[in-house]
């Protein structure tokens, strides 16, 4: 039963080979295509889901929707109602822009962005119901925008109140703090209308507030330091992975770190610290470009160090071909991304989830293959494969603004943010790890040679020690019978008949040395003796049996072979010695000599 069931191992095997060789690629982009439709379709549902409002009683010339506001602790921050109006040449004038027909928004909280060369109008009115002056700010929930002014409507006209904006310059901002905002200030019981004009932001809709001054100072500050931190953290993780690991192996660290180096470029750029520090007043056109390509480089990275963890080489062709094609749909993406931010960025997003998603199926795989480090870049792709799926949608579809009393509400409020610096912190604490399981792995096995090489060396010296040895006994012999010759000449010239006889013997065994059964019953009839006086003169001589002596005059034939290097191989001496199996011959070999066969070809290449 078990024979039978050999060759059905054999096909679940092969079927499991061919099914990720050539199927899993296509599975993979199955799964991309699928995301893309689910992604559009959740696209358009979002936007068909949105109330539709019912017709606004308001006219072109309308004061806009009304906002009132209180002191009361759920009043301390509300969605901004306001009628818009999408100018898309970006060059109506603002004496122009009340004869322009606004759209009502008395329902909704969630305007669609312009694109750079547009700008979105905000119209609304404030009535402040207390007994005294208040002031309060309109903010947005998003980080980017190039400029933002507030008017105010009188009797002759818009006038202007405030100005904002990163590609202003500093002097002419009205705060410089981190979330753009402007202050307005209302009188008691005044009712006013107010106009907004926003021009380039990167994010495809704008969720503008109503906030007290109080709130709007905590959440920027809140928002200043989460961002610091966020970047300190990723700063460090680039340094200590740097550090740490630059005195193991470059391919260790090299991608790691461009990956958390552009991290930490793209959130310096997006969450305003080059506007606010540096004072760089570049237009988002020119901004965005480059943080997209950013973006998509650190997704290279990603993929190219989940290669080295993972261990994908060309001994692996389906997995070697999921990673060029990642590589490449990556690198596409990001061109179009860097061509058009606004209009052709989405294909790249998606590939934010779905590269280290098909990175998850191979890192999954090398679980069950028992590599150390593939649980930990395991979960490192599961974070940020969840955490990026939740900021990338809620990029796209920001979550509306009911009321929020402190400024934690407003960051909870916004996926976006927490989703994207809980993908980061937790990949680069599982890929840290993952990073460490490698390094130690590969420093045991480093260990493990030096204390296999050191055990070589040893065996290596108590065979130049032998050897020497051996050669001390040889010389030793060899003055002897040099002093024997000199003591008895005749010895020397003359050789006895039974020395005669036994040269005879030992050349006729040479003769026939290759011949596995040349034994003593053919050794005395080639020699014309019978076996028996042949086995009396032998030990009369050589004080050994016909069968020992055949067998040490082959033994002694491989041993010059082996040291005239004749052969390349044990086995190939062995049969040209006459012996029929190469162990059979190591061991008798090792009995005459006092080593093995494979001793003395390592002490002659030593000498060599």
């Amino acid at each position: 039963m078990r024979e039978k069931n050999i060759p059905m191992l054999g096909r679940v095997e092969a079927f499991r080979q061919r099914f990720w060789n050539k199927v899993m690629p296509g599975k993979v982009l199955f799964l991309a295509a699928f995301v893309c439709f689910c992604s559009g379709v959740s696209g358009v549902w979002a936007d068909n889901g949105r109330p539709v409002c019912p017709p606004a009683e308001v006219s072109d010339s309308a004061a806009g929707e009304r906002n009132t506001l209180t002191q009361k602790l759920q009043d301390r921050l509300k969605p901004l109602s306001a009628d818009f109006f999408l100018d898309p040449s970006g060059r109506v004038r603002p004496d122009d822009v009340t004869d322009q027909t606004f759209v009502p928004g008395h329902c909704i909280a969630i305007f669609e962005a312009p694109l750079p060369d547009q700008a979105l109008w905000l119209r609304f009115t404030l009535t402040n119901e207390e007994d005294e002056a208040k002031t309060w700010f309109v903010a947005f929930l998003e980080f980017i925008y190039d400029r933002v002014v507030l008017f105010e409507e009188n009797a002759d006209g818009l006038v202007e109140r405030a100005l904002n904006g990163r590609s202003l310059p500093v002097e002419e901002r009205v705060n410089t703090a981190v979330k753009t905002g402007l202050p307005i200030t209302i009188g008691p019981d005044v009712t006013k209308t107010f106009y907004l004009q926003i021009t380039g932001t990167f994010a495809p809709r704008i969720t503008p507030v109503i906030m007290t001054p109080e709130l709007f100072q905590d959440w920027t500050i809140l928002t200043l330091i989460m961002t610091a931190v966020f970047l300190g953290y990723v700063g460090a993780i680039t340094l200590f992975c740097v550090i740490l690991f630059r005195h193991v192996e470059a391919r260790f660290y090299q991608f790691y770190a461009i990956n958390m180096a552009c991290f930490f470029i793209f959130s310096f750029i997006y969450d305003g610290w080059l506007s606010r520090f540096l004072d760089v007043t570049l237009p988002v056109t020119s901004v965005m470009p480059f943080a997209e390509s950013i973006a998509g480089l650190g997704v290279l990275a990603n993929i190219q160090y989940c290669r080295v963890l993972l261990k994908i080489d060309r001994s692996r062709p389906g997995e070697w071909r999921l990673l060029w094609l990642l590589s490449g749909l990556t690198l596409v993406t990001t061109c179009l991304s860097a061509i058009d931010p606004w209009r052709l960025s989405t294909p790249l997003h998606l590939t934010y989830f779905v590269c280290p998603l098909a990175l998850l199926a191979v890192a999954l795989k090398r679980v069950r293959e028992g590599l150390p480090q593939a649980t930990a870049v395991s979960g490192a792709l599961l974070s940020l494969t969840l955490g990026l799926s939740v900021a990338v949608y809620f990029f796209a579809f920001p979550l509306e603004i009911t009321r929020a009393a402190f400024a934690y509400e407003l960051i909870l409020l916004r996926p976006i943010t927490w989703g994207y610096y809980l993908a980061i912190m937790g990949e680069t604490t599982f890929m840290m790890l993952a990073i460490s399981t490698m390094v130690r792995a590969t420093r045991e096995q480093e260990q493990a040679a030096l204390a296999e090489s050191a055990l070589l060396r040893r065996d290596v010296t108590a065979a130049e020690a032998k050897h020497e040895e051996i050669l001390k006994v040889a010389n030793t012999q060899i003055e002897a019978l040099k002093a024997s010759l000199r003591d008895n000449p005749e010895r020397k010239t003359m050789p006895s008949a039974e020395q005669r006889m036994a040269d005879q013997a030992t050349e006729c065994v040479l003769d026939h040395v290759s011949e596995e059964g040349f034994g003593a019953r053919e050794l005395a009839e080639a020699l014309g003796m019978s076996q028996k006086t042949l086995g009396r003169r032998l030990k009369e001589t050589h004080g050994l049996t016909t069968a020992a002596f055949v067998r040490s005059i082959r033994l002694k034939f491989a041993r010059d072979l082996i040291l005239l290097r004749q052969h390349h191989t044990i086995t190939e001496i062995a049969y040209a010695a006459g012996f029929s199996s190469g162990g059979h011959f190591a061991k008798v070999y090792r009995e005459e000599f006092g080593e093995t066969p494979s001793e003395t070809f390592k002490l002659q290449q030593e000498e060599q």
